[in-house]
C-alpha cells in the first residue's frame, strides 16, 4: 500500500460481472506516478493482490481495504446498506463521507450504488430527488439524458431540478458555454402529453436556463440540444433502446443471405457504430444531486470501461461538482 497524499478515488473491486479480474487493470490503466488521483480498492484483500502482482504499480498511489461482505444484485438496496457494513459500497461511501476518499466508482447493484448515496451521503442542499445522468452520443456530440432510472415517478419540480443540475454538468463536464435543455415528449407543442409534460414545459419556459421545447425521440440521435430530461421509468426505456441500435445492425450485418461485398461494405460503419455507442466510452452514469461523487459502472464493464468510470470521476472531483450542484439550486 502507498501512502495516501493525494486525492482518492474509491472503487468497489469486487463489483460487476468479473470483479477483481477487470476492476483492478482497469482501475490503474492509465495512472502514472505524476497522476493527481490514486485508487483505493474495497474488497476481497487476497483477490484484489493477486490481481495487483500482475500489474506494474511502482510508483502508483494505491491502496487496499479489505472488505468481508458483499452486495448481490438481487438484494433489496436499501436493506444491504443498512445490514452489510463491511460491504465494499458500504466501505467506500462512509469514507467519502469522511473524506478520505473524493469519489466511489461501482459496477455492482445500481440500486445499492443509490441507496448508498442516498443514506450515507444524503441529498445535496436544495435537491429533492437526485438523478441518473448518461451521456449519449449524437452528430453533434454528447447529449446528457436525465433521469435514466433512479426515479420511476416525477414531478414537475423535480424534472426542472433535474435540467439545472444538467445545465451545471454540461457547462462543467462537457465545457458547454450555454447549454440547451429539452424535455422528451410525443410531440413539440406545449400542450402535447401528460400533465407531468405540459406542467414541466411551464416551468423549464420561465426558468433561466436556455429551454428550446420539447424534444421526440426520434430527434435525439441527430443532437437537438445538450440536455434532456424526462422521468425514470422513461429515461432508461430510452438509453436501452439506444443501447440496442448498435447491437441490432451489428447482428444484422451477420445475418445469413448478404454477400461478401455488402459486409465489406458496412463493416467500417458497424465498427463506428459499436464504438460510438458502447458503454464503455462513457465509462458508467452519473448520480447528481447527492453530497459526493457516485459513478455507477455498467454490471457488464471491461477494464476500459473501468478506466472511463476513474476518468469520469476525476472530472467530478477536478470541477467540485456537487459544490455547482447545491449553488444551482439555491439561486
Amino acid at each position: 500500500m502507498s501512502e495516501n497524499s493525494k486525492l482518492m478515488i474509491a472503487l468497489d473491486a469486487m463489483g460487476g460481472d468479473h470483479g477483481p479480474s477487470v476492476v483492478v487493470p482497469g482501475a490503474i490503466a492509465g495512472m502514472t506516478a505524476e497522476s493527481p488521483y490514486g485508487i483505493t480498492l474495497y474488497g476481497d484483500e487476497k483477490a484484489v493482490g493477486d490481481e495487483l502482482a500482475k500489474l506494474d504499480t511502482h510508483g502508483l498511489t494505491i491502496s487496499v481495504v479489505h472488505c468481508t461482505q458483499d452486495i448481490e444484485m438481487g438484494e433489496s438496496p436499501a436493506s444491504a446498506i443498512r445490514n452489510k457494513k463491511d460491504s465494499p459500497i458500504v466501505r467506500a461511501m462512509l469514507d467519502h463521507k469522511q473524506g478520505l476518499v473524493q469519489a466511489v466508482v461501482s459496477a455492482g447493484s445500481t440500486g445499492a450504488m443509490v441507496a448508498g448515496s442516498l443514506i450515507i451521503l444524503g441529498r445535496l442542499p436544495g435537491v429533492e430527488r437526485p438523478a441518473i445522468g448518461t451521456l449519449i452520443p449524437t452528430i453533434k456530440g454528447d447529449l446528457l439524458l436525465l433521469d435514466a432510472g433512479a426515479n420511476i415517478q416525477c414531478t414537475a419540480e423535480y424534472l426542472l431540478s433535474f435540467a439545472r443540475m444538467g445545465d451545471v454538468f454540461a457547462r462543467e463536464i462537457l465545457k458547454v458555454d450555454n447549454p440547451t435543455i429539452g424535455q422528451l415528449n410525443i410531440g413539440e407543442e406545449p400542450k402535447k402529453g401528460t400533465d407531468l409534460n405540459v406542467e414541466t414545459y411551464q416551468l423549464l419556459q420561465g426558468s433561466e436556463l436556455n429551454f428550446i421545447g420539447n424534444i421526440e425521440g426520434n430527434q435525439i440521435m441527430l443532437g437537438p440540444c445538450d440536455v434532456i430530461v424526462t422521468d425514470g421509468f422513461t429515461g432508461n426505456n430510452t438509453l436501452k433502446l439506444v443501447e440496442g441500435i448498435a447491437h441490432f445492425l451489428y447482428a444484422l450485418a451477420k445475418k445469413p443471405g448478404l454477400g461478401d461485398e455488402e459486409r465489406a461494405a458496412i463493416k467500417p460503419v458497424l465498427g463506428l457504430l459499436m464504438r460510438e455507442f458502447s458503454y464503455e466510452v462513457y465509462g458508467g452514469a452519473m448520480l447528481l444531486g447527492v453530497a459526493g461523487n457516485s459513478i455507477i459502472a455498467h454490471g457488464r464493464s471491461s477494464s476500459l470501461a473501468i478506466t472511463n468510470a476513474v476518468k469520469m470521476a476525476w472530472r467530478e472531483i477536478e470541477s467540485d461538482l456537487p459544490t455547482k450542484l447545491a449553488a444551482a439550486h439555491s439561486e
